[in-house]
């Protein structure tokens, strides 16, 4: 009993130690163990805003549809290591998320942050979100551009109407799901991550560029695509007959699939290693009659097989 009773009595002087080095190194504050983390919320008018700015440090981000009311309700969170600060300077409105450093941290199991952004369905703004660590979700907007920067975290894109769109991510997936982008373009750059759209609407150009992951695009109505791939497949299949001038397919080490779909002038597929399979919904006179070639079909893959297919349906 004894000896328990000096163990005991050595663990509660070695804890108390620690917890003085801690207060010392967290500048005389006596270190929590929890975040005790305060929900706050702002409004303003939709008609005050034409840019929203939002920057990240590690919390997810959720930009919605406000279907309570006509103005934008920012419901966010702040603790003694994290601060939110909101500017509102003209037509812009600003969110910056601050991180204090401490000594030491001893938030372990601190709830994960989250950012929720409701802005009227039909609001001509312009938005760019910075996102250091955390997932961005965008759905059901009505709204002029989109800007997503991403460094690690995933983005999830749904029911978004929108003129420009332009997102890059280092490490994460993307997700889009019925995005209609007004005749304009939609540009995507990704470092690692697979990149899955679907239901892309009167699309003018879209450009993506995937270093390490698969990219799947489907029944979509996009005129001109170019995707590049440099470690991944690319599978494009179900474009709406005739919607597409032009598709252009290129990737260094994976596979190629298109399928039901066809090209009103150009369709080139390029692989240095891997397999091209294409079926080409079309009459094979288009692309390779001399007399009566209206559409060009470019295929090459140093490694792999190709296998083109043509079906009239």
């Amino acid at each position: 009993m004894n000896k328990f009773i000096k163990i005991s009595i050595s663990f509660i002087i070695f804890g108390l130690v620690l917890i003085g080095l801690a207060t010392y190194l967290n500048n005389g504050h006596i270190p929590r163990f929890s975040s005790n983390s305060e929900k706050k919320n702002y409004t303003v008018s939709v008609n005050d805003v034409k840019n929203l700015d939002i920057d990240i440090i590690d919390s997810d981000v959720t930009i919605e549809e406000n279907t309570a009311s006509k103005n934008i309700e920012i419901e966010y969170y702040t603790a003694l290591e994290r601060k939110v600060n909101i500017e509102h300077i003209g037509n812009k409105l600003s969110i910056k998320e601050n991180k204090n450093i401490v000594g030491i941290n001893f938030n372990f199991f601190t709830e994960k942050r989250k950012l929720i952004i409701k802005i009227p369905k039909s609001s001509n703004i312009d938005i760019n979100s910075v996102n250091k660590i955390g997932d961005n979700f965008i759905k059901n907007l009505d709204i002029k551009s989109l800007m997503i920067n991403s460094k690690i975290g995933d983005v999830y894109l749904t029911n978004t109407s929108t003129s420009d769109t332009e997102i890059k991510l280092v490490t994460g997936n993307l997700k889009i799901d019925n995005l209609k982008s007004k005749n304009s373009s939609l540009k995507i750059n990704v470092a690692t991550g697979n990149i899955k759209l679907n239901n892309i609407n009167d699309l003018k150009d879209i450009s993506i560029d995937n270093k390490t992951g698969d990219t799947d695009l489907s029944s979509s109505i996009i005129k001109n695509i170019n995707i590049t791939n440099k470690l991944g497949n690319i599978k494009v299949s179900n474009l709406l007959s005739e919607s597409s001038d032009n598709i252009n397919l290129k990737t260094t080490t994976g596979n190629i699939t298109l399928s039901n779909l066809t090209a009103n002038n150009s369709i080139t597929l390029k692989s240095t290693t891997g397999d091209i399979i294409a079926e080409i919904n079309d009459d094979e006179s288009n692309f390779t009659n001399s007399s009566n070639k209206k559409k060009q079909l470019f295929t090459s893959s140093e490694t792999g097989t190709v296998n083109v297919k043509f079906s009239n349906k």
